[in-house]
């Protein structure tokens, strides 16, 4: 099985995550085969909610040397959710002003393309200080007794 290593590394710093989804994601072929050769880039990306659907903006794929004439690197990817799921993270998003943020992808057991979304409110700057601090305070503590 092949081991997909593509995270947002900004996420954790820039949200606080509330709800965890999984979704599928409708890729073109040579995009898959991208994906899997790990040549794309999460960072900067999100989700919105559109016409009772949910897209995945800015997500980086790296184009093929044999697909020459491919140029959007940067389309909309259409998440795969359940009816439910998508009324429920939409009315999230309008109701509490929340932001759907993909953290990371994964390949499953059937050898499908996964996307994990979270509902995230995003953090304040006091908030990003208070856990720089918190980072070396740790940091520090562990050089004193090594």
């Amino acid at each position: 099985m092949l081991n997909v290593n593509l995270k947002n590394k900004n996420a954790l710093y820039n949200f606080v995550f509330i709800e965890k989804y999984i979704a599928g994601l409708k890729l073109l072929g040579h995009e898959v085969k991208s994906i899997k050769n790990n040549n794309a880039n999460l960072n900067n990306s999100f989700c919105k909610v559109l016409k009772k659907e949910i897209f995945l903006f800015n997500f980086y794929i790296k184009q093929l040397s044999t697909w020459k004439n491919y140029t959007n690197r940067k389309r909309k990817i259409l998440l795969l959710l359940k009816k439910k799921e998508i009324i429920k993270i939409s009315e999230a998003v309008k109701k509490f002003y929340l932001n759907i943020i993909p953290e990371k992808i994964f390949i499953n057991k059937k050898g499908l393309i996964k996307l994990v979304i979270h509902l995230a409110k995003s953090k304040k700057k006091y908030d990003k200080r208070e856990l720089l601090k918190k980072k070396e305070v740790e940091i520090l503590s562990k050089r004193k007794f090594l």
